[in-house]
Formats: C-alpha cells, structure tokens, sequence
C-alpha cells in the first residue's frame, strides 16, 4: 500500500488543530500528480514523528513550480484530503527520513475501504 508522506516541519505549531494542519499538509507538494494519485493515504511528519494521517482523495497541479537539478521546472502538486485516520504502528516503522518536502513509501496495510458519497 503506498503511502505518501510530507513534512511539516517548518509549519507545524503545537497549537494547531487537524483543520489548522490540513492547510499546510494541502500545500503544493514537489511530487506528481500521477505519483501522488497512486497512494492511499497521507501521513504529516514532524521531526520524525507521524503527527496526523488522512484518505487521499485525489491529487492536482497547482500555480507553483520547483527546480529540477537539470535546470527546468516542474508544476507541484496539492493534495484532496479526505477523512483524518489513526496514526498507525505502521507509520512510524515505514517512514522514510524526511527533514522537508515529500516521501512515498508501500507499507503493509489493509486497504481503506471505499469512500461513501
């Protein structure tokens, strides 16, 4: 199960709440669209540590860029989260070493189930 992680370590604050998270873990994402698509969940990492976890309902480009090493730039890509899930056991033992931006990783997981409308 791929799982996409972000870091938040630059604007995470002890005060917020999953809503005040959610905006920052939304964000535009150096990652594509078809990359980020292919995972089911969404993890925000702080110094290490999963602080929350949501469905990933989607993916989209945004109006930001980011550099390529070969000189060119490539859109970013925001993120549809849906429902907050549980912080899983599983986070923590899959999570790649992450000090800013994103990491995808496949963790044994069982697979959300569908989405009701």
């Amino acid at each position: 199960m791929l799982t996409l992680f972000v870091s938040v370590n630059k604007s995470f604050r002890d005060t917020f709440d999953l809503k005040q998270l959610e905006v920052w873990v939304e964000r535009a994402w150096p990652i594509t669209v078809s990359k980020a698509s292919e995972c089911e969940r969404v993890v925000a990492v702080k110094d290490g540590e999963p602080v929350a976890a949501w469905r990933l309902r989607g993916a989209f480009p945004t109006d930001e860029t980011y550099a390529v090493s070969d000189g060119s730039s490539r859109d970013r890509t925001g993120l549809a989260l849906g429902e907050a899930l549980p912080i899983l056991p599983a986070y923590r033992s899959g999570l790649p070493h992450l000090r800013r931006g994103v990491a995808v990783a496949s963790l044994d997981l069982i697979p959300l189930p569908a989405e009701r409308d």
